[in-house]
């Protein structure tokens, strides 16, 4: 291995041990179902088709399993569909990472050795940062569905991403609070010691800055607190004080039900409140039904809701996964989006073979980088450099009891590079090393 190559892993795993310590198909040309199958599925076929492989690195068992599973459900399902691409039978193959670093270096390694044309996963930060190693060494390209981490892109030539990273999420935040809003009395209560949302703190801020000017002061109150009843209602009552409309608050489902019952109590149900992607969580969308005179916003992008959707991101394909995913698993399997993402990777991949009329890692890596809005099911879908996808961000709000679009940003929200990013942990916390 060349001194780079090890001083490229060297840094990756410091960058992963910090993590651990800290804690979404159509060609863009083709529209429409018979277009899509009149480019792809009408090559002649023989009993002696070739096959390519598409590996799919994903938590089975463990912690991240139902996580997983869903991605692995929507994948199968984009499969079962798109199973034949200029001739080629697409066969995938599945590995499971066990939710642990180490189960994914197993493998990651056992799934090169198959020979993919590329790798779909995972799910999990720290299993992706783990991959992308591997991946940019074999020069296969590689495309987590739902990872968040900045960093598992940076400093790889061959790793993509479906989802937005936090940074661009909190962009979004931004945009709708200071600009859609047109709000100058804004507030972030964030809590002690948790670092998972300091990266969509900094876009959120960093977009702030450029919408209300550097010297306007948007944000009136910012505040970290433990989440204790207590400290919950000294919070309230800043809030109160600052005359703050918008606030974010970066606390779960049973934290956000006892903020949100002294905030009724104290007759805030006025303020708009700001969160985070997992707040699209059933455990959170339930606990709402409680609280149905607040208003919350929080980055998330429901294929469910596409229907209802005006913008640029509805697709026909939308509209084809909900039918096929309710053919497929059942009326009452609801989807995630999670399986969504899933689903527009494998669309995402099978693409770029069309296009790179290869199947050669470099070439297809490279047909990746110049999808230029290629519609899926969860949007449209174009990278940038460093294989992060460039989209307008889509929040969300509750109504009878379920996600629904509530605003689409105006602009492509950019993800940071590296040395723009500080103290960023995993999404749900490190998993598992052992």
């Amino acid at each position: 291995m060349s001194a780079r190559k090890v001083e490229k892993r060297s840094f990756r795993k410091l960058l992963l041990t910090a993590v651990l310590v800290a804690a979404v198909f159509v060609m863009s040309s083709c529209s429409t179902w018979d277009s899509f199958k009149e480019t792809f599925l009408t090559q002649p076929e023989t009993e002696t088709n070739p096959t390519i492989v598409i590996g799919v690195i994903e938590p089975q068992t463990g912690r991240l399993a139902t996580k997983g599973k869903d991605e692995i459900k929507g994948i199968e399902l984009a499969n079962s569909i798109y199973n034949n691409v200029d001739g080629y039978d697409v066969k995938i193959v599945k590995v499971d990472t066990q939710s642990t670093v180490a189960g994914t270096e197993t493998a990651i390694q056992a799934l090169i050795e198959m020979h993919p044309i590329a790798i779909i996963g995972a799910a999990g930060e720290a299993s992706s940062l783990t991959i992308s190693d591997y991946v940019d060494e074999a020069g296969i390209p590689a495309i987590t569905p739902s990872a968040t981490n900045p960093l598992i892109t940076q400093g790889t030539n061959y790793y993509f991403r479906a989802s937005l990273t936090e940074s661009q999420m909190g962009e979004g935040l931004a945009e709708y609070a200071a600009e859609y809003l047109g709000s100058r009395k804004i507030g972030v209560i964030s809590v002690k010691n948790d670092t998972s949302t300091s990266a969509l703190l900094d876009g959120f801020d960093d977009r702030i800055k450029k919408i209300a000017g550097k010297r306007s002061r948007a944000v009136v109150m910012t505040k970290e607190i433990t989440p204790t009843e207590e400290e919950m209602k000294d919070a309230l009552d800043n809030i109160r004080y600052s005359g703050v409309e918008v606030c974010f608050v970066s606390m779960g489902a049973e934290e956000m039900d006892t903020f949100f019952t002294l905030a009724e109590e104290m007759g805030l149900e006025g303020v708009t409140f700001l969160g985070t992607r997992s707040w699209g969580s059933e455990a959170f969308t339930s606990m709402m039904e409680k609280h149905k005179n607040i208003k919350v916003v929080f980055p998330y992008e429901s294929v469910l809701t596409k229907n209802d959707d005006t913008s640029d991101t509805y697709t026909e394909e939308a509209q084809r996964f909900q039918i096929e995913y309710a053919n497929r698993y059942g009326p009452d399997d609801i989807p995630t989006d999670n399986a969504a993402l899933g689903y527009d990777s494998y669309l995402i991949i099978i693409n770029a073979f069309h296009n790179a009329k290869s199947t050669e890692g470099p070439a297809i890596r490279q047909a990746m980088l110049e999808l230029d809005g290629l519609k899926c099911a969860t949007g449209l879908f174009t990278f940038d450099d460093n294989g992060n996808v460039k989209r307008a961000v889509t929040l969300s709000t509750i109504k009878d009891g379920k996600p629904v679009t509530e605003y689409v940003t105006t602009i492509e929200a950019k993800a940071k590079e590296l040395d723009e990013v500080e103290g960023v942990e995993t999404e749900e916390g490190a998993e598992n090393s052992n």
